[in-house]
């Protein structure tokens, strides 16, 4: 079996015509919308980092990274 991944309510303005798109392609593939949106963000995240030479997950790592040392930093401060 596949994990369930969490997913996570957010609300966002779109455009009319991109809306009708995305929905369409969405019944055309006999899909959920959120599926179709997730895929579509999911490839612009590549483009993005293929373009920018750069990995979102590192930099996400990264900066997670440094505020756990900051707060060990603030809390052995104390």
């Amino acid at each position: 079996m596949s994990e369930k991944i969490e997913l996570k309510r957010f609300t966002t303005l779109i455009q009319p015509n991109l809306l009708s798109k995305i929905k369409l392609i969405s019944y055309f593939t006999n899909k959920k919308l959120n599926e179709v949106i997730n895929e579509s963000i999911k490839e612009y995240i590549k483009n993005f980092e293929i373009t920018n030479n750069t990995k979102i997950d590192k930099l996400i790592d990264f900066q997670t990274n440094f505020q756990t040392l900051d707060n060990v930093k603030i809390k052995d401060k104390k």
